[in-house]
């Protein structure tokens, strides 16, 4: 016959009332939180899982932002260049340069020109356009205003005259007053010029932002184009620069000014122009009417990128909600089977204090024989 020691029997009791009371102390936090562990230890591989998807969730909620961000910016250049398209090329613009054509109307050639030289300049306004505290078309360098009309008359793009033929091929310089400068085309080993420069801004002017393509950086630790978004919109792009075959700029606005230009030079008295000639008029209206049409493809380029914006956000809504449908697949309890739970704690709780109250006299009374 084994005889059981009070010692034992106080081990065990203690050992076994202290199983009970820690399982109805977690069974009532699942009831209060909600969760099904409020510690890695309690489940150390829902605990992995659970941290993974919290990750991937910050992740989505930060690409939903920039996206958002960026979708309202490409939205607003949208806006700027319809309302350029629609009212200022159009009214400012086209209206004027063809009435000015007309010879019944050479009488009125001065106001034509200031009509003209108006719309050129709330296009340059135009162009300076904000979202935020940031510049809608100066590309990577939003924190400076793009454009604007020198006092020679030139329109600049980043402080250099885009469509002055004098000046399109002398060397590019940071500062306008140092001829050293200068900075190095790494193909040619030699110093950008204005026209390269140009160039350079209207198809290499890059500000990735990450909105869930697989953002990744190369060897280099430059962004991979394919897995981010180049937020930039550069103006220069937009507006065009440089000049043609005949020495005429190839953007809307500078036309516009070439063509006030041309206007203002008319003498009516003498019936001679001083500043160009009638035919020179006639060929700039031609090149604004084409200019504007480029101004339209760039147009339909934004409305693309939007398109594309709006899709790619949509997508991450449905990611971010079945992130969050798996995260309360591990981490939720079950509410019904959360109570139950605790109904048989407090049960399994109240015997263990029953049997305590017989346990512990006994083992007195068999310790005292």
């Amino acid at each position: 016959m084994v005889r059981v020691t009070t010692n034992g029997s106080l081990f065990n009791y203690r050992y076994n009332l202290s199983k009970v009371t820690n399982n109805l102390n977690n069974s009532m936090m699942k009831v209060m939180t909600g969760r099904e562990f409020n510690s890695y230890a309690a489940d150390p591989a829902a605990a992995t899982r659970a941290f993974k998807v919290h990750s991937s969730l910050n992740a989505i909620n930060a690409q939903y932002s920039n996206n958002r961000t960026v979708l309202s910016k490409f939205e607003s250049a949208w806006s700027n260049i319809k309302g350029m398209l629609d009212d200022l090329s159009n009214e400012l613009g086209e209206v004027p340069a063809l009435e000015g054509l007309n010879a019944t109307n050479l009488s009125t050639l001065d106001s034509q020109a200031q009509v003209l030289r108006s719309g050129a300049e709330a296009i340059i306004q135009s162009m300076n356009a904000r979202y935020d505290e940031d510049f809608i078309f100066a590309g990577s360098d939003n924190q400076e205003a793009p454009f604007a009309i020198d006092a020679d008359g030139f329109i600049t793009y980043r402080g250099v005259q885009i469509d002055n033929p004098v000046t399109l091929g002398s060397n590019y310089l940071t500062d306008p007053n140092d001829p050293t400068s200068t900075v190095i085309n790494p193909d040619t080993k030699q110093p950008y010029t204005n026209n390269e420069m140009l160039k350079k801004w209207a198809e290499d002017d890059h500000l990735y932002v990450d909105i869930g393509l697989g953002f990744e950086l190369d060897g280099n630790g430059e962004v991979i184009p394919s897995t981010a978004f180049d937020s930039a919109i550069s103006g220069i792009d937009i507006m065009g620069y440089g000049v043609d075959g005949d020495g005429d700029p190839k953007n809307m606005a500078s036309l516009m000014l070439r063509l006030a230009d041309v206007f203002e030079g008319y003498d009516l008295e003498s019936n001679t122009w001083n500043n160009g000639s009638y035919e020179d008029a006639n060929r700039l209206v031609g090149k604004f009417l084409d200019s504007k049409s480029a101004m339209i493809d760039k147009h339909a380029e934004l409305d693309a990128e939007a398109k594309f914006l709006n899709t790619n956000s949509t997508q991450l809504e449905s990611n971010f909600d079945a992130l969050n449908v798996e995260l309360e697949d591990i981490e939720r309890v079950d509410q019904v089977d959360a109570i139950t739970e605790l109904v048989w704690a407090q049960t399994c709780y109240s015997a263990a204090l029953q049997v305590g109250v017989n346990v512990i006299p006994q083992s007195l009374i068999d310790y005292m024989r």
